[in-house]
């Protein structure tokens, strides 16, 4: 049910803010990727960017395809209103853990390094993480030397599990004026609370008609002699 939740959530604010020609992100899988991972991470990425990420078809991966040649690949996809693409792939061996290219619109992520050590609980984390990272490069920020924020540098994927999982206050504020900039559609989070609520109360059930609660009323009332 939970599941079901988020993802409505992430679809009614993206409808609320809606308006023609604002860019979005775009988010697709490619290879053996599980598409509910990929849901999961996109929703957290729209509640922790403030910004619209659509879900795009999955992409096939060929036989020893690199992760830049998939991340080219989903960006010949991209549509008028994309500002760029992230890719949760699954490439072949020896490939790197992630590949981003601002100037081709593109973030590919290698979710088997991700899986390293990892249960799928901190995997999704680390790939929100990491897509935050890409999402910040393909607007072209630059990193924060904060320890206590998502776009800190780092050595090995086992340090984004003792690192922040969102941007610092600064960051988030720059990225929010960058995404303005770059025309990006953002989300109202009092309009998503507002449209989730909607969606938690039960609708009431409808008055009987006139003429099917006449019937009842002539049976309770008491016969006249």
């Amino acid at each position: 049910m939970k599941k079901f939740v988020l993802i409505a959530l992430g679809l009614l604010a993206a409808g609320i803010s809606a308006t023609a020609g604002e860019k979005v992100f775009a988010l697709a899988t490619a290879g053996d990727v599980e598409a509910a991972l990929a849901e999961r991470v996109r929703v957290r990425l729209e509640e922790n960017a403030g910004v619209v990420v659509r879900p795009a078809a999955a992409l096939a991966v060929e036989p020893g395809q690199s992760l830049e040649a998939i991340g080219r690949a989903a960006a010949k996809t991209l549509g008028e209103n994309d500002h760029g693409i992230i890719v949760l792939a699954r490439p072949a061996d020896d490939q790197p853990q992630g590949v981003c290219l601002p100037h081709e619109r593109f973030a590919a992520l290698n979710v088997a390094k991700l899986e390293a050590g990892a249960d799928a609980e901190h995997v999704e984390r680390r790939a929100v993480q990491e897509g935050l990272r890409v999402m910040s490069m393909l607007l072209k920020m630059a990193p924060c030397p904060f320890p206590l924020c998502v776009l800190v540098g780092y050595e090995k994927v086992e340090d984004l599990d003792q690192m922040s999982g969102n941007y610092c206050p600064p960051c988030l504020d720059r990225f929010t004026r960058y995404a303005r900039e770059a025309g990006l559609r953002t989300i109202d989070p009092l309009a998503a609370e507002a449209a989730l609520a909607a969606e938690a109360v039960p609708a009431a059930e409808p008055a009987p008609a006139a003429e099917e609660a006449a019937p009842a009323a002539e049976a309770a009332a008491p016969a006249v002699e």
